[in-house]
């Protein structure tokens, strides 16, 4: 099964339960016994973030840091992996019992499988990057260059904060309600006594609502 795995990003496991694991959601793992990704989409978060600004910084070294945080702020979404997650067919072999394979969960598993790749590598941060590189490198840059990056209002918010008041705004985890295959996250964004709520699939998906709704509250400010 995950044999087409492995062809489509060039690189044969050694060890093939921990690719079975980057594919495993809790809710089939509890139910088999087996391990599932949670640890692995931890450290896939990091190590995605590092190889995406790397890219950036190699590819564009004449912009700013803040046009270079705004473009890796929906390069890093879980909107992006999932398009750079569909050009593999990964959603087809994702283990899961209860629920449907929505945006999260399909984003996390992204992240699982380059931090499966990464251990079972040796930890060779050199031959992830080429394979990463590889295949997702020329997307990256032609998103960037045909202007396809879509609103981060976390980052819009930042800089709206720190021009009026030179702080940054906070974000609170309000709630997560539902079972662990469907959550539902409740986030609080606020500066300086201004609060706005927002909800979401996703701890980041609400945090984006969120921001979204104190943006709009500062404009009319």
């Amino acid at each position: 099964m995950f044999e087409e795995v492995e062809e489509r990003i060039g690189y044969t496991f050694r060890n093939k339960e921990l690719l079975r694991q980057a594919f495993t959601h809790i809710s089939y793992a509890r139910d088999t016994g087996g391990h599932h990704y949670e640890i692995l989409e931890f450290l896939g978060d990091a190590l995605l973030n590092f190889l995406i600004v790397d890219i950036l910084v190699e590819s564009f070294p004449e912009k700013r840091e803040g046009a270079l945080a705004s473009l890796k702020a929906y390069l890093i979404s879980e909107e992006f992996f999932n398009e750079l997650a569909k050009d593999l067919n990964l959603s087809d072999y994702i283990l899961i019992s209860r629920g449907k394979k929505n945006v999260s969960i399909i984003g996390d598993v992204f992240e699982a499988l380059w931090a499966a790749v990464y251990i079972d590598s040796g930890r060779d941060c050199n031959l992830v990057k080429d394979l990463f590189s590889k295949l997702f490198k020329d997307k990256i840059l032609e998103t960037v260059r045909t202007h396809k990056i879509k609103k981060d209002y976390k980052t819009m918010l930042q800089e709206i904060t720190q021009k009026r008041w030179r702080e940054r705004p906070t974000y609170r985890v309000i709630s997560v309600e539902g079972p662990e295959h469907a959550k539902t996250f409740t986030v609080e964004s606020s500066i300086r006594g201004i609060s706005a709520v927002g909800r979401g699939k996703s701890k980041k998906e609400a945090e984006q609502e969120a921001a979204k709704k104190l943006v709009e509250k500062l404009q009319e400010e």
